[in-house]
């Protein structure tokens, strides 16, 4: 049972910490956030949510657990292709990222028992709230304000997990 619990742990771990990096890069060393850090971040991203796939149970959580993988990492190779120093088109890409992963924040909320997690339904009210922030002042975002955004977001989908797994052991 430990072994099965380190895997969720460590990718809650590790996209907090990188959540932490781009919020403190933002704030203080704006000339290392651009898009290259961007799509690498997005890269971090997907490969850390391919650590949950190894401990997927069944077919149906394997499904479930596969858009925040992919999700990620398309986006990120699409900005690695396409890069430049326009900050319009990487505003769009994380707009389309922002609303895919409230989408299948939303969906990964609801358990297999029809129960909600409320944390996974704040963290994707979050996903929600900053594209349409995006959207709302969208040829005028600066690039460092989507590194800090995109950290915002990476610290919520580290502590979705963990709200789900003291839900479960508050159950138990």
């Amino acid at each position: 049972m430990k072994k099965r619990a380190f895997f969720p742990v460590a990718s809650s771990t590790l996209l907090v910490a990188g959540g932490i990096l781009c919020i403190v890069l933002s704030l203080t060393n704006r000339s290392l956030i651009g898009t290259l850090f961007i799509a690498r971040m997005l890269l971090f991203c997907g490969f850390v949510h391919a650590l949950n796939l190894f401990m997927a149970r069944g077919w149906k959580l394997t499904l479930r657990r596969i858009p925040p993988v992919v999700v990620p990492l398309l986006i990120g190779i699409l900005i690695l292709v396409n890069d430049s120093a326009r900050a319009r088109g990487l505003t769009v890409m994380l707009m389309i990222f922002f609303v895919l992963d409230g989408f299948f924040k939303i969906i990964a909320s609801i358990e297999q028992d029809v129960k909600i997690n409320n944390i996974g339904i704040v963290s994707a009210t979050l996903s929600f709230l900053l594209a349409i922030f995006l959207a709302a002042n969208f040829p005028s975002v600066p690039v460092p304000l989507l590194g800090l955004f995109l950290g915002l977001d990476l610290i919520a989908m580290g502590l979705a997990p963990i709200g789900r797994s003291e839900r479960t052991r508050g159950l138990a």
